[in-house]
């Protein structure tokens, strides 16, 4: 039984890492969205002045 509660500690463990990277992935793709929206503005203003 114990090695059971320790099976599932240890996977509770890595699916907590696994979890942590997926957030700072989807972070880091949010700020990239953000800064491409910004560019692709930015690039139609320019070509709506010319």
């Amino acid at each position: 039984m114990s090695r059971n509660i320790a099976g599932v500690s240890q996977t509770a463990a890595e699916t907590r890492e696994a979890a942590d990277q997926v957030l700072g992935a989807a972070g880091d793709l949010s700020r990239q969205a953000d800064l491409l929206n910004t560019e692709v503005t930015r690039f139609v203003q320019r070509v709506r002045a010319a």
